[in-house]
């Protein structure tokens, strides 16, 4: 099963980037050629079975493993960038970290209303991230937004967030 395989080779790194965070490091997967597909795999696995027509990908992990899938499944990638980082129109949403606010940009045009947007990130740990992406994707109103993360940290509950108005879909629940 996955998410075992994935409990075994994601390297934790305690500590960091500060005291009392267990850092899942997702380069442990892409560093295995098998896993990576694999994780490939069931991304394309629910991207087909829920009809997704785009991909959206939350910098910079989340363009990894959406980008990734999207070709595979010849469909557009879409990156949802920091401030500033895009060229041209862009929607722009701000959201609250612990630290502050930040800023995540799209591309005007980049959804149609009939499209289905799949938002892929390596994880979810309190969902603020998420949950700003998929306001700044519904202001493009797409017909659905749903979610795929690699890694759910539960104990901070953000999947419970999401899970209300999105299908969220998630390869292995741990702590961080």
């Amino acid at each position: 099963m996955i998410s075992e395989k994935l409990k075994k080779r994601i390297r934790i790194i305690k500590n960091f980037p500060k005291k009392g965070i267990l850092f899942q490091d997702i380069t442990s997967i892409t560093d295995d050629k098998k896993l990576f597909i694999e994780v490939i795999n069931e991304i394309v696995k629910y991207a087909k079975k829920n009809k997704i027509t785009k991909i959206a990908g939350i910098e910079a992990r989340g363009f990894i493993f959406g980008s990734a899938a999207a070709v595979q499944l010849k469909i557009p990638f879409i990156p949802i960038r920091k401030k500033n980082k895009l060229p041209g129109r862009v929607f722009s949403q701000k959201y609250k970290l612990e630290y502050g606010y930040d800023e995540i940009q799209v591309h005007q045009g980049s959804v149609l209303k009939k499209d289905k947007i799949l938002i892929v990130d390596d994880l979810i740990a309190t969902g603020g991230t998420a949950i700003a992406s998929a306001k700044l994707i519904k202001k493009l109103k797409p017909l659905n937004i749903s979610f795929f993360f690699i890694i759910n940290l539960q104990n901070l509950n953000g999947l419970n967030k999401l899970k209300k108005d999105y299908g969220v879909q998630t390869l292995l629940n741990t702590n961080g």
